[in-house]
């Protein structure tokens, strides 16, 4: 067999580009500090990786919905809490009226009264973040409009959102109402128009049957302020279950982004020590590679010659 005289340099150059390769990828992990930079280093781990980090996006997107749904909830349990505190303010009005001794006292009643169905009407606007809080999945409109009589007076209230509830993704499965439903706020538009009502009934002329018609609309039948405010009571809880909820949520997002982070780090991290060692043993092989090959390159067959 003929071995030509580039045969030792190519082998040799071939030798260093290896090592050198090797030297390159070792601090290449080094300065990173990760083990895979392609699909051919580790395609099965690579592609765990990939499932893993896009199952991260997901779960953080999730954590968003649940942290802007958990503040959109406790802004309506504080606001279905004024209204529930309206309705029993206007509840103990209607309570005293057989105290009542004269229209001034009567007329007294009705003006707090007005004034808490303008606060209720208020609150049913209420904005976060410049959306309407109770428009449903409508936010950019009025959830509540008003007709005014010509005194300035309301004359009726009328629920003028969205009749499509807005629920909020927080799992792959998993929707959740963090705001009121429509059903809930039709029922606000009711109690408020109930107030309107119990106002005009204390502004009524003076008769025998006034004071029991006030009174019969605090306490009996289904649309009663006393079963109305246990109506909004009803609310206030769901509000603050979905609260509950959505921080049971983000606490277990939590939990699943940093067991995802594991597992990333597991397979895309390299161990320090090891890459270290690969190194140091890369760039011996090297420099032992381009010694000898001086030596032998400066050898002939003159020197082999006696």
């Amino acid at each position: 067999m003929r071995v030509t005289f580039n045969t030792f340099p190519d082998t040799l150059l071939g030798r260093l580009q290896s090592l050198g390769s090797e030297q390159n990828k070792a601090l290449t992990q080094l300065s990173t500090g990760q083990r895979i930079a392609a699909p051919s280093d580790d395609a099965p781990a690579m592609q765990r990786i990939l499932n893993l980090r896009t199952e991260k996006k997901q779960n953080q997107q999730f954590h968003r919905n649940a942290t802007d749904g958990l503040e959109r909830s406790k802004v309506t349990f504080s606001s279905l809490e004024q209204i529930k505190d309206l309705l029993v303010r206007a509840s103990e009005l209607a309570a005293g009226i057989n105290g009542a001794s004269s229209e001034n006292e009567y007329f007294a009643k009705s003006s707090e009264i007005n004034q808490l169905i303008e606060q209720g009407l208020n609150v049913g606007n209420t904005k976060l973040r410049g959306s309407y809080l109770f428009a449903a999945d409508s936010p950019e409109n009025p959830a509540f409009t008003a007709e005014r009589r010509g005194d300035g007076k309301i004359n009726a209230i009328s629920y003028a959102g969205s009749l499509n509830d807005s629920p909020i993704r927080i799992g792959e499965d998993t929707e959740i109402k963090v705001g009121s439903t429509v059903s809930e706020n039709e029922k606000i538009a009711d109690l408020l128009n109930k107030l309107i009502d119990l106002r005009d009934a204390m502004d009524a002329p003076a008769s025998a049957t006034k004071a029991e018609s006030v009174i019969s609309m605090r306490g009996q039948g289904a649309d009663s302020l006393d079963e109305l405010e246990n109506t909004i009571l009803t609310f206030v809880s769901r509000a603050g279950t979905v609260q509950y909820r959505l921080e049971t949520a983000m606490k277990d997002l939590e939990t699943r982004y940093e067991a995802t982070e594991q597992l990333i780090s597991k397979d895309a991290d390299i161990d320090f020590a090891e890459a270290t060692v690969r190194l140091n043993r890369a760039q011996m092989a090297y420099q032992a590679a381009i010694q000898s090959g001086g030596m032998i390159q400066r050898n002939s067959l003159l020197d082999y010659i006696r």
